[in-house]
């Protein structure tokens, strides 16, 4: 379970170290690519695949379908250097707007890696007192 919140700095090279706590999950790879809200998922590799799965069952003639792959098609395997550390391309960089603060947010299923403006600014428009409302209707609807 992906779960927790840190705050880190890419390095010079465009590395982010991931929380120590985080790591084995990793052990085996993963895959870095875009993310609906200007982040970057990152999923284990297990995770990747079942969606990699599913999308591979999107026909070219589906157009919404097959700009999804676009999207998360994008992105790229990756392995955790000997420190735990996550390199990042620059184009996804570039699409996340990272330069420099960076923070790692656990999402259960992946870590979602953002510009720290950025998030800031997400929380502030996805996470008003309306919207945690209707987020617990679906807490309810969970059974949470």
């Amino acid at each position: 379970m992906l779960t927790g919140e840190v705050e880190h700095q890419l390095d010079e090279r465009g590395r982010v170290v991931v929380p120590r706590s985080w790591r084995q999950a990793f052990e085996h790879g993963g895959f870095v690519t875009r993310g609906w809200y200007g982040c970057l998922f990152l999923f284990t590799w297990d995770a990747w695949r079942e969606i990699a799965e599913k999308l591979a069952t999107v026909r070219i003639t589906d157009a919404p379908g097959d700009r999804l792959k676009q999207f998360l098609g994008a992105g790229e395997n990756v392995t955790l250097d000997a420190q735990g550390r996550l390199l990042i391309s620059p184009s996804l960089r570039e699409f996340a707007g990272m330069d420099g603060d960076v923070v790692l947010s656990g999402a259960v299923d992946r870590i979602e890696v953002w510009a720290k403006d950025r998030v800031k600014q997400y929380r502030r428009e996805q996470f008003s007192t309306e919207q945690i409302m209707e987020m617990l209707e679906k807490a309810k609807e969970l059974g949470i």
